[in-house]
């Protein structure tokens, strides 16, 4: 490491790394529109310079992102002069930014109008027209380009020459002509097409789907990971006012994702925003109907108890914690177990995405449970006295027709939704998994974090807490397992 003072400072700073990441590293803020710590620098943008002496030169301001750092460097951040050149930069780069911030999607964490505000950039000298461009450019099927929010950072350039290593964007044009374009104007293609609106620090590119859907400040954000596959990206689930979750983003961890995720994780709406959810139904004469959770739990105990060839199948979103509890109860009923696991999809390629739909299936395959197709798992389950299926999905991977086709087997299901068939004694709700505390294990063996980011539906209880009660209906306390 390298001895350098930033502010008054002594820090330790990386000597491969360049000086705005010693800053960054530190706790001390240097703004940026062009460097990005997951690409090369350019040093495009300027916004990053900083004050630095070296020995008896004097001092100079400098652009921190292309700046390496040498032992003794002194850094201020905060120099009349470093400041004073930022706010040129910032007045650059507002000469042809349109006021449209109100109806902007970036509006609430632009790095446009934060690094405005904080540097005072609040006057123009000049009185020139700003330049127009197209203002909702198709990319493709994700991204929309608006030519005259953007501030030619390139970062965008960047992530597909540095990250994806198919370069899909250049800077066409010179000057004051110059624009972000796909190459002969192809639209952009592959699964990481979202990530450049992440990185883009302005409102030019912005994703179609989210497009005027939110206010980032309405939405509450917190640590989750992506349910798509056995990757298991760090991401953060963003909620709309408690309601549908709007947004899934790639939230920074080194050992997994960095800082990417694939676009089928971040659209992955549909499920966890499905509505008619179930909460608590037990089998009557009439039917099934809608009962208090103690009441669908007693009638699934009902089912269970004193049966012989008993089995528990889990859905592979089931996190580490569902599966221990399971586990017991299938421990208590002496029962077989198992998890239904689909079969790998296209999505396989060599960045992030494994082709595994099963975000959980190494915890699970820790934890002794075997994954079984679809198909194996209802010739496994066929002639059982009972079955208890648990974990969001587990009917729809297992397959409805499937469980509606079961005779003589009495049927437990704890799901997000309810099915009919004729075998099933009670359905109790569970949560989906932005829902819920707990972890899954990806493909590596990393722990990934899920936490509540939104509330279940009234009267849904968390799975594990609904399968340590049942355990204890079946089976009291002091009873023989």
């Amino acid at each position: 490491m390298t001895k350098i003072t930033v502010n008054g400072r002594e820090i330790d700073a990386d000597p491969k790394k360049p000086l705005i990441a010693a800053c960054h590293e530190n706790g001390i803020d240097v703004p940026m529109y062009c460097y990005h710590p997951g690409l090369r620098p350019v040093g495009s943008c300027r916004i990053c310079q900083v004050e630095v002496k070296q020995g008896d030169a004097p001092a100079r301001v400098v652009a921190s992102c292309r700046t390496p750092v040498a032992e003794g460097m002194i850094v201020n951040t905060d120099s009349p002069k470093a400041h004073d050149v930022r706010r040129e930069c910032l007045e650059f780069l507002l000469k042809n930014h349109p006021l449209d911030c109100p109806i902007c999607d970036k509006a609430g964490e632009c790095d446009l109008q934060d690094y405005s505000f904080a540097e005072g950039q609040t006057k123009g000298r000049t009185h020139e027209p700003r330049r127009k461009l197209e203002k909702r450019k198709s990319l493709g099927d994700v991204i929309v380009l608006d030519e005259e929010r953007c501030i030619l950072c390139s970062r965008c350039v960047r992530f597909f020459e540095d990250v994806t290593k198919k370069p899909q964007l250049t800077v066409a044009d010179l000057g004051s002509r110059s624009v972000i374009s796909t190459f002969l104007d192809k639209p952009l293609k592959g699964n990481y097409q979202g990530n450049i609106a992440d990185i883009c620090p302005v409102g030019a590119l912005t994703l179609k789907r989210f497009r005027f859907q939110a206010r980032v400040w309405n939405l509450s954000k917190h640590l989750s990971t992506c349910a798509e596959c056995s990757r298991g990206c760090s991401v953060t689930a963003e909620v709309l006012r408690g309601g549908d979750t709007k947004r899934f983003r790639p939230r920074f961890n080194p050992k997994v994702n960095q800082w990417w995720m694939c676009d089928t994780g971040r659209f992955a709406f549909a499920h966890v925003n499905a509505a008619d959810r179930a909460v608590a139904l037990r089998r009557t004469a009439d039917g099934l109907e809608a009962c208090d959770l103690d009441a669908a739990l007693s009638a699934a105990a009902s089912a269970l108890r004193g049966k012989s060839n008993v089995a528990v199948v889990l859905s592979p979103f089931a996190t580490n914690e569902e599966a221990a509890a399971a586990k017991a109860l299938a421990a208590r009923l002496g029962a077989k177990t198992c998890f239904v696991s689909p079969a790998p999809n296209a999505l396989k390629d060599d960045f992030l995405h494994t082709g595994d739909p099963c975000p959980n299936r190494r915890g699970l395959t820790d934890l002794g449970f075997a994954g079984l197709a679809a198909a194996e798992v209802a010739g496994a389950i066929a002639g059982a006295g009972a079955v208890v299926l648990a974990g969001e999905r587990v009917v729809e991977l297992l397959g409805a027709e499937r469980v509606a086709a079961l005779t003589g087997t009495r049927v437990v299901l704890f799901d997000t939704h309810c099915v009919d068939a004729a075998a099933l004694d009670a359905c109790i709700g569970v949560p989906v998994h932005v829902e819920k505390d707990g972890h899954w294990t990806n493909v590596e063996g990393h722990l990934g974090r899920l936490t509540i980011a939104r509330g279940a539906p009234r009267g849904v209880r968390a799975l594990d807490e609904n399968l340590k009660r049942l355990s204890e209906l079946v089976s009291p306390a002091g009873a023989k397992a």
